[in-house]
C-alpha cells in the first residue's frame, strides 16, 4: 500500500524566551482540502490576539507542492492576514523552497527570509 500523506499542521512552540513561535509543517501535495480545515484553526488561534505580532515558522522540507487551487488558497490567506505576522522564516531543502521564501518576501508586509538549517531560522525570528 503506498500512502500519499498531504496536510499542513499549525502549532506553538517557545524556545525559551518570552514570545511564542507559530509552527506551520506542510506535507506532500496541498489541496484546498488542507486549506479548508487549517485556516480555521489558525484564525482561531489568532483571533483572540490584539494587534497580533506573529513570528512563523514554517516548515516545507516535506512539501512538494500544491495544486492549483491549494495556491489560490494560499494567496488569499496571505492577502487576509499578511499584516499580522512580523516574520516568517522558511526551512526548506529545495531550490524552490528558497524561490517561495522570496516571492512571499516581495507580496508580504511581513519580514520573509528562507533558510535549510532550523537553528539559524530560530536564532533569525529571535532577533
Amino acid at each position: 500500500m503506498n500512502m500519499k500523506v498531504h496536510g499542513i499542521s499549525v502549532g506553538i512552540e517557545n524556545y525559551g524566551g518570552d514570545d511564542f513561535v507559530l509552527f506551520i509543517k506542510a506535507t506532500g501535495t496541498l489541496t484546498h482540502d488542507d486549506y479548508e480545515y487549517m485556516v480555521p484553526v489558525l484564525e482561531a488561534a489568532i483571533g483572540g490576539v490584539v494587534q497580533p505580532q506573529i513570528f512563523a515558522l514554517m516548515d516545507v522540507t516535506e512539501m512538494d507542492g500544491w495544486e492549483a487551487r491549494a495556491m489560490w488558497d494560499d494567496l488569499k490567506l496571505g492577502l487576509k492576514h499578511g499584516r499580522e505576522f512580523k516574520k516568517i522564516a522558511i526551512l526548506g531543502n529545495r531550490g524552490w523552497h528558497e524561490w517561495m521564501a522570496r516571492m512571499a518576501d516581495w507580496f508580504t508586509p511581513s519580514e520573509v527570509k528562507f533558510f535549510n538549517d532550523r537553528q539559524e531560522a530560530v536564532v533569525w525570528l529571535q532577533e
